[in-house]
This record gives C-alpha cells, sequence and structure tokens, in this order.
C-alpha cells in the first residue's frame, strides 16, 4: 500500500482552497479537486446501493457529549421510538423495518503501561471519561458524490432536499463520506473514510476505511482547550477492536413478538474463514468474516404448524421468513506498522465474542480489555456463545469484534512525529433472497419442511454474504490503486404524477454527458426501465395485508429520446409508486470481473417518495354518483386500497367536475363537508369536520351546487351508504 498521504488538516492553504471552490462554483463546473468539509456536521447519507444508512453524531451520543461522535455509534434500535435512538441502516432498503444495525464500536485496549497523561502519570486505560465507550467528537465531514442525488418530483412536490454536498465525477465509487473524530480518552485522531458503489454487483457492501493517528488531542482544535493538557509525548501499545454488531430484523421480531425488542435479543454471531476466489495475488491467504443471523427465540409462542422454532421469524400468518438477512463484515488490510504501509497479512489478532448486557454495560474491571482482546478465557477465535457454552441461550446485544495489534504510536511534539496506522474493513450483508425466503417459510407452515430444513434455508446465507465480502476485497484492490471499477449510469431526475385512469412517468438527465461511461467516457446507455410498487412504498408493510406485493419491473424504453410513459394498467383510488433507472450495452464494463455485462443504476435513489392516485376526469353528469364500499367495513377498504394505505377510505365515483359534498347522519347531522373540483373521484377516511372517526351507522352523502368544467349547472344527488365496523 503507498504510503499514506497526510490529510488530517488543510493547513496554510485552506483559504486558497475556498476560493478555488468558489471559483469552481461560479464557472459551473461539477468535478470539485478537493471535498468541501463541514465542521458542524451534518448527517450524511450513504444510499447508492441497497444500503440505506445514514450517518449521524446524534444517534446514541451520550448526553454529557452532546457534541456526539461518528466513529462509535451506540444505537438502541428501538423502532419507533426517537430517532437520535434508532440506528438508521436498512438492507434491503425497500423491504419494511429491514433496519439491523445496533452499534459500532471501537474500544482501544491498551497494555499494562497504559498512557501518561498531562503530568506523566500513567493510566492503565484512558486519559478521561470511560475508556470502553470510546467517546469522541466529530471534528468534520464530508460528503461526495459521483453525481448529485437525482430530484424526485411526485404531483408537483419536490419530495427530496436540494443537494449541498460535493460531487465530482472523477471518484471511483459512487459515493464517499468522509470525517474525522478526535476520541479524548487516547488523545488520538481518527479519520474514516467510507465506500459505495451502485453497481448491482457491489450494491451488498461498503469499505470502510480508519487511520488512527496520534496526536495527543483531547478535544476540538476549536475548544480553545490550552496544549498543557494534552498527554505528555510519549509511545503507546494498543490492540484495536472493531465491532459492527447486527440484528436482524426489526420487521421479523415485530412479526413473532407482536413488538420490537432490544438489541439482537435472538441472534448470534460467529466468524469463518475462507479464501479468495476473486484476489488471487495478495499476501493475504484467507480473508476473516463475522457474521450475525436470527437464531431461535426460546420465549416465542408455538405457530399455527405447532412448531415453535422461530428461527429466520416466520409470518404468523403466511410463514414468510421476515430475517433471513445474515450481515458481518471483515477484515481487507492492516498495516504493520505505523512505518510499514504494507498488508500486515497475519491480521487479525484476534475475533473474540462479547455482549452489551455482560460485557459493554455490565463490567468495569481491567480484564475487560483482555475480553476485547480475546486473550482472556473465551479465547481469541470463539465460534458462537451457544456452542462454546458461554450462554446457555441467546444475550441481548451479541458483539462479534475484529481485533488488530499490538501496534506502538509515538507522539514527539518537538519533532513533529505523529505516527498512525490504517485499517480497512468491508461491511455486507447476505441472505436467500424475498421469493426464497417467501416460498421456505410457507412450506415450513404448512408442514412440508421441518425446523431444522428451514433453518438450513436461513444459513445458506451465510454463503451469499461470503460472495458479497470477497467482491468487498476485489473492489478495494482496485480503489486503493485508483483503477477503474465498472460503473453504472448515473439515475436520472423523475417526475411523477395522477393523471385520468393512468399515472404519468417521465424523467430526464441534466446533462447529455451523463449519457457517456464514468470511467471511459464513451456513450453506452442502452435503456431505460421502469419499476412500480402498488400499495405501500415498502415491500412486507403491514399496510399492504400480506398481499406479496414487490416491486415489478412493467416497462423498458430503448430510445433514450422517450422519457415519458403512461402507465394505463392501473385502478382508480389505488396508491402507485414508482422508479426509473437506466441501463447501458456493457461494452465498457471490462475489468474482468464484471467483462460485458449490462449495468443498471439504483431504482432506490429513484423511487417516488409519495404515492400518485389515478383518478377520473370530472363528469359532466350529475347523478352518476357512487360510494364504494357499501357497506364500508374494514375489510372493504383494504381491498379497494389493494392492501396498501386506508383502510378506512370510502371512496366516491362518477361525481361531477365541481360539487360540494357533505356528510349526513341519518337523522340529518352533518358531519363533513368536502369542496370537490376536477376528477370524478373523491375519498372520505371517515373522520368528521373535527377529525374524530365517524360510528356505525347509515349517512347520506348530498352531492350538490354541482357543475361540469364549463360551469354548466348539473343535478344535484343524494346516496344512502352504511358504515360497518
Amino acid at each position: 500500500m503507498k504510503q499514506e498521504k497526510k490529510k488530517f488538516d488543510l493547513g496554510i492553504n485552506m483559504k486558497y482552497k475556498k476560493a478555488l471552490y468558489t471559483l469552481i462554483l461560479a464557472l459551473g463546473l461539477t468535478s470539485l479537486s478537493f471535498a468541501q468539509r463541514n465542521y458542524n456536521p451534518t448527517p450524511m447519507t450513504f444510499d447508492v446501493g441497497k444500503f440505506n444508512l445514514v450517518m449521524q453524531r446524534s444517534n446514541g451520543s451520550d448526553p454529557s457529549y452532546p457534541l456526539g461522535g461518528l466513529l462509535s455509534q451506540f444505537s438502541w434500535n428501538l423502532t419507533g421510538g426517537s430517532p437520535a435512538e434508532t440506528e438508521i441502516f436498512y438492507w434491503p432498503q425497500d423491504e419494511y423495518k429491514s433496519n439491523m444495525l445496533y452499534q459500532i464500536y471501537n474500544p482501544i485496549c491498551l497494555d499494562e503501561n497504559g498512557i501518561k497523561d498531562s503530568k506523566g502519570n500513567a493510566k492503565q486505560m484512558y486519559l478521561s471519561g470511560d475508556a470502553f465507550r470510546n467517546i469522541g467528537y466529530t471534528d468534520w465531514s464530508s460528503e461526495t458524490r459521483r453525481y448529485r442525488p437525482p430530484n424526485i418530483v411526485v404531483d408537483g412536490i419536490q419530495v427530496n432536499a436540494p443537494y449541498r454536498w460535493n460531487v465530482d465525477p472523477a471518484l471511483k465509487s459512487d459515493i464517499k463520506l468522509e470525517f474525522e473524530d478526535v476520541l479524548i480518552q487516547f488523545g488520538i485522531r481518527s479519520r474514516c473514510e467510507m465506500y459505495g458503489f451502485s453497481n448491482q454487483f457491489l450494491g451488498d457492501f461498503f469499505i470502510w476505511k480508519t487511520t488512527h493517528k496520534f496526536t495527543g488531542e483531547i478535544s476540538l482544535p476549536r475548544s480553545g482547550m490550552p496544549d498543557s493538557l494534552k498527554p505528555v509525548d510519549q509511545t503507546i501499545k494498543f490492540w484495536w477492536p472493531l465491532s459492527f454488531s447486527f440484528g436482524p430484523t426489526k420487521a421479523g421480531e415485530y412479526a413473532v413478538l407482536n413488538s420490537f425488542t432490544f438489541e439482537g435479543r435472538d441472534d448470534l454471531d460467529s466468524w469463518f474463514k475462507r479464501k479468495s476466489e476473486l484476489v488471487t495475488n495478495s499476501g493475504r491467504d484467507s480473508l476473516y468474516v463475522a457474521y450475525y443471523w436470527d437464531t431461535d427465540n426460546p420465549t416465542a409462542l408455538p405457530f399455527t404448524n405447532g412448531s415453535s422454532d422461530d428461527t429466520g421469524d416466520p409470518d404468523r400468518v403466511t410463514g414468510h421468513l421476515y430475517s433471513t438477512q445474515i450481515p458481518g463484515f471483515t477484515l481487507l488490510y492492516a498495516d504493520k506498522a505505523y512505518n510499514q504501509k504494507v498488508d500486515d497479512v497475519k491480521q487479525p489478532y484476534s475475533m473474540p465474542h462479547g455482549t452489551i448486557t455482560k460485557d459493554l454495560w455490565g463490567r468495569r474491571d481491567n480484564g475487560l480489555k483482555l475480553t476485547y482482546r480475546g486473550d482472556d478465557a473465551r479465547g481469541r477465535f470463539p465460534l458462537d456463545p451457544l456452542t462454546e457454552g458461554f450462554d446457555t441461550k441467546p444475550e441481548t446485544g451479541p458483539m462479534r469484534f475484529i481485533t488488530v495489534g499490538p501496534y506502538e504510536l509515538t507522539k514527539d511534539s518537538k519533532t513533529g512525529r505523529y505516527d498512525s496506522v490504517t485499517f480497512v474493513y468491508a461491511v455486507g450483508v447476505g441472505g436467500i433472497g424475498h421469493d426464497m425466503a417467501d416460498s421456505i417459510g410457507r412450506a415450513w407452515m404448512n408442514k412440508e419442511i421441518s425446523d431444522s430444513v428451514k433453518n438450513q434455508w436461513v444459513m445458506k446465507g451465510v454463503d451469499s454474504l461470503w460472495k458479497t465480502l470477497d467482491r468487498a476485497y476485489w473492489a478495494w484492490t482496485r480503489l486503493e490503486k485508483n483503477l477503474s471499477i465498472p460503473a453504472t449510469p448515473p439515475p436520472p431526475d423523475i417526475n411523477v404524477s395522477s393523471g385520468p385512469e393512468k399515472n404519468i412517468i417521465k424523467w430526464s438527465y441534466p446533462d447529455p454527458s451523463y449519457f457517456n461511461d464514468a470511467e471511459t467516457g464513451v456513450d453506452d446507455w442502452y435503456a431505460w426501465r421502469i419499476y412500480r410498487k402498488q400499495g405501500s412504498l415498502l415491500t412486507n408493510d403491514p399496510l399492504d395485508q400480506k398481499s406479496k406485493l414487490k416491486w415489478e419491473l412493467i416497462a423498458e424504453i430503448k430510445d433514450k429520446n422517450v422519457t415519458t410513459y403512461e402507465d394505463t394498467d392501473v385502478q382508480r383510488g389505488l396508491d402507485y409508486y414508482y422508479a426509473v433507472t437506466a441501463v447501458d450495452n456493457g461494452t465498457q464494463n471490462t475489468s474482468g470481473l464484471f467483462t460485458g455485462a449490462k449495468l443498471e443504476s439504483s431504482r432506490y435513489v429513484t423511487r417516488s417518495l409519495l404515492p400518485v392516485v389515478p383518478y377520473k376526469a370530472g363528469m359532466a353528469e350529475g347523478n352518476q354518483v357512487r360510494v364504494v364500499p357499501n357497506p364500508a367495513t374494514i375489510a372493504a377498504g383494504a381491498y379497494l386500497t389493494g392492501g396498501g394505505l386506508g383502510v378506512n377510505k370510502i371512496s366516491f365515483f362518477n361525481l361531477p367536475a365541481k360539487c360540494n359534498l357533505k356528510i349526513f347522519t341519518e337523522t340529518g347531522d352533518l358531519v363533513k363537508t368536502i369542496e370537490h373540483y376536477g376528477t370524478a373521484d373523491d375519498e372520505w377516511d371517515q373522520k368528521t369536520d373535527t377529525n374524530q372517526y365517524v360510528t356505525v351507522g347509515i349517512y347520506i352523502l348530498a352531492v350538490t351546487a354541482c357543475s361540469d368544467i364549463s360551469g354548466a349547472q348539473l343535478d344535484n344527488q343524494f346516496v344512502k351508504f352504511v358504515i360497518v365496523r
């Protein structure tokens, strides 16, 4: 690996670079020679592949440290709770409650000599605070994309905020997040770089590169803390554990328990190693992979098929397996030493197991650092805790570490020496996929296969995870050498609108250069693809009433000049969502891994986040009004909406272009007034003008002040209907 460049501050060039950035914007250029930094870090969104990951310092930050930090995040994964307490990490991002990450945790473990404070006194584990939480302040952050995110407009409303970060068409990945944290317990400044790809073959992982530098800082530079409080010049020896802790998935536990639980309560963690199939010229013999999976919760109630085994979290009605995701991470690179910037193929040092309840929060003894190092009785490479006999049942908050070390770093302010070491990881997810999870789960629910067969299918996701992380290794070996990685076309801007008996989808590129391959500059455009989802935005959303509705491809257009599509295969009154992608012809994909493969832009980033609803144009008659459903029941409302939003929805069809809708009780009390204009349809959520749900009974819809589109008066109409709950 090449010598790590010194990028830890802008130094005397800061004013020059800011002026250059202003000039670039003034000239209308999009390629930046550097990434603009935010010293009041705002959330960064990582959403180019199947992930939707938001890096924000508020997640789990300690109240006594209001600035928080990005490097270590403590999040309780309480779906439905405060956003600051719920880690935003979804895979795949179009499935309901597929969030699973509850912790990014990396406590440094010093040797017996510890670290010396500003007075030269040795501290066993830390300078200040709680070492085993590794509290840090984020100094700055930056988000850079190869293309700006697409603009999404739904019925005239732009649903995404203007993009305020950086754009660099020369970027070798589709997104790069950067930030630096000051770890106040140890005087270490940590720089993190995250890389991700839209390429459908590379969309299931991200690369996490960290460089830890012994600067002696125990506060942010702008805090004004005097240098006299920094630790004295010295050499420290340490091990660095890192844990991405997962608990797949929130939707699954809710399906089984009818509630959201706390931090992977019925999940296990383990590890394996395997030789790369894609990278054959590195000195690293095998990759060590830490992973998590959903196991049997012994407290779960029996299912209707008589089994109590909830491995994979089966739906209690259909059997669909919600938790077949197998998330994990692996070490791709580790410096040999501060002065040897080549991969130490003997790393990692260990892959120890721990838990949040018994270790992170349950202990404060000096031996805890031995647990995180892997030098206690549990061992350096233990398997899952049930196999090893550490526990008799899954424990809340499983943590699997990849620990590197030991390393030595020296701080010598007199000579300007501040040593650093760099480590690179890949974080990814595998699984058997939605369709297989559905067919296996339903077969199990129908007693066509046994518990063990179901569970074997869940664990096949380990092989999928391996392929994901092996591809990450391949991508990293090219990224570090600044080599080409096949790029998808950029996603287009999208404009979706409701129409009479149809929905209209329009899309466009902001510039003709978007048709050219990002790596070669050759126009390799092949087709536009239009996708649709009926009901709710997310697959498996309970509002879809277990309808099995998914995103589906409805059109492929091979004329680049055609940028409008009218979807007439729709039903009035139903909710629809759309996405548009661009596909290349594969001629520029010559790297060896995807040779000739057609690459497609991410459909996740162009999803219309609000629904469109087709309607019928207002009629020139005033006596054809219908109330649907009638009688109105919850079941009928669900059928009317295709299992989507609004099971209390009542639709009014065949309305005049202009009229007043007044709803009365059978005794003549007015409960709701709606001024209607334009379409032949309208709807009511069964709430009064004072926002109260109406009771069961007989109601009268009065359609008055009727006219057609030209203003000619039409007959009034009165329709009786019934509400039953």
